[in-house]
């Protein structure tokens, strides 16, 4: 380790109040962390005596993920705030509990067992579509669609009944997550608080559901080929397996990823496409060339490039988990700066995936940045809507196959009009929330792109 400077002229984003950046954090996340990338790639913080810094540039990003990701733990906040819902999963456990962990959760989601659930997702689509009115509330219809394909490809169809009960309680454990996140006193979930109760009664809900639908699968002895069938037959070096409650506990943090994330993700995309008419006669024409009438399946993901694109620029301006954190365990160096052990570190992905040396005209949604090499050429720690290194998100592949599914089905039955013509507003969370509810009108497609006149067709170059 070169010489250090001391942790106290690490630049800090101004702030006038006792109790620091908190105030602004709690009011407007979005607003301070844009605040931080202008400020420094390094930021200093303050939460009342918590020493915390922000990362917001991809140099610093990739030391810690990657380079240096021995150094660093994942954040104890986090962790302790998860926890209440997600209990020792790949997601909030560390060392060598979390490469255990990992090991039995990334085989069901390699790119060549992915495949096998885009049936799903079309499907899941298509009794969207049947539901569909002249006006939709987009944001609603996201989430239960996403939630619907979780449980299909964790739980097989046996547990369709339970979406409702399901949906109603992860919604209610998030909203008391959020609430004692932003507490002025964070008080971990264990304290019978307002939101630490209502956290403890949300899991108690979905508790009942999946411990019966392990008990059944267990005692029925079937493998669904489900994402629940490949961790329970997963097993560790020395031939362990996971008992019922870690398998509870990974159920949850699937259920959790994979549908709250996705869901805001796609809110987003179909915002984009409905407000900008260039990227909308783009994306139906790559659709309409390639699917025609017929139902889009696995083979046909690499033959929708744009559609691909669309989704990452959004995953971009718009990254779900648009915050992150991480904590060095023993006294190191970021940049020029003295950290020592325990230092809260913020990585700020919505700023990173903003700046404008790496993205030029970084608040403006541009798809051909994900076209070609355009990705290959990014910086490292550059793109991080899936993290980065040993912790990269496991089910990566699924999310972008499911986010392009959706979205080619979508516009090649209908098209999404917003009345207003606007964006939402960033509405942070758990996740980057577009502000409900986003109310989209529906029109039925009945002309293709390519039954057009030529003069009328966008060209796709």
């Amino acid at each position: 380790m070169t010489f250090a400077l001391p942790f106290e002229q690490i630049p800090q984003v101004p702030s006038r109040r006792l109790l620091g950046h908190l105030h602004l954090i709690r009011k407007n996340p979005v607003e301070f962390l844009r605040l931080a990338q202008d400020r420094a790639d390094l930021c200093r913080m303050r939460l009342g005596p918590t020493r915390a810094v922000v990362v917001s540039s991809p140099r610093l990003m990739h030391e810690v993920l990657v380079e240096r990701h021995e150094d660093h733990k994942k954040s104890r906040a986090i962790a302790i705030f998860a926890r209440g819902l997600i209990g020792q999963s790949v997601f909030s456990s560390h060392g060598t509990r979390y490469k255990k962990r990992r090991g039995f959760v990334a085989p069901a989601f390699k790119a060549n067992v992915v495949g096998r659930y885009a049936d799903a997702i079309v499907n899941e689509v298509d009794a969207m579509l049947l539901r569909f009115g002249s006006e939709v509330s987009i944001d609603s219809e996201m989430h239960e669609i996403t939630l619907r394909v979780v449980a299909e490809t964790l739980f097989h169809t046996s547990v369709a009944s339970d979406v409702p009960a399901i949906e109603d309680a992860l919604t209610r454990a998030l909203q008391a997550m959020n609430g004692l996140i932003g507490q002025a006193i964070p008080l971990p979930p264990t304290y019978p608080t307002k939101h630490g109760l209502k956290l403890r009664s949300a899991r108690r809900d979905l508790d009942r559901v999946v411990y019966r639908i392990i008990r059944e699968r267990r005692a029925s002895g079937r493998d669904e080929g489900d994402i629940l069938s490949m961790l329970m037959g997963a097993r560790d070096e020395a031939g362990e397996g996971l008992d019922d409650e870690e398998l509870r506990d990974e159920v949850m943090a699937l259920m959790l990823a994979g549908h709250e994330t996705t869901a805001s993700a796609l809110t987003w995309a179909i915002q984009v496409i409905a407000t900008d008419p260039v990227v909308q006669a783009r994306l139906t024409q790559e659709v309409d060339m390639v699917l025609g009438d017929r139902t889009p399946t696995f083979a046909d993901v690499p033959k929708l490039p744009y559609t691909l694109a669309v989704f990452k620029e959004t995953l971009r301006m718009y990254p779900p988990v648009y915050l992150n954190g991480r904590e060095p365990m023993v006294d190191t160096q970021l940049d020029r700066y003295a950290i020592p052990a325990g230092t809260l570190i913020f990585l700020n992905i919505y700023g990173t995936h903003r700046r404008p040396e790496v993205y030029p005209d970084p608040d403006v949604f541009r798809p051909e940045r994900f076209l070609g090499d355009g990705e290959k050429q990014l910086p490292r720690g550059a793109y991080l809507p899936f993290g980065e290194g040993p912790r990269v998100c496991a089910g990566n592949h699924f999310a972008l196959m499911e986010g392009q599914l959706v979205l080619a089905r979508l516009w090649q039955r209908c098209k999404l009009i917003a009345p207003s013509g606007k964006m939402s507003d960033p509405w942070p969370s758990f996740t980057l929330r577009a502000r409900p509810p986003v109310r989209m009108r529906v029109e039925r497609r009945t002309q293709r792109t390519s039954q057009l006149p030529a003069k009328d067709r966008f060209a796709l170059s």
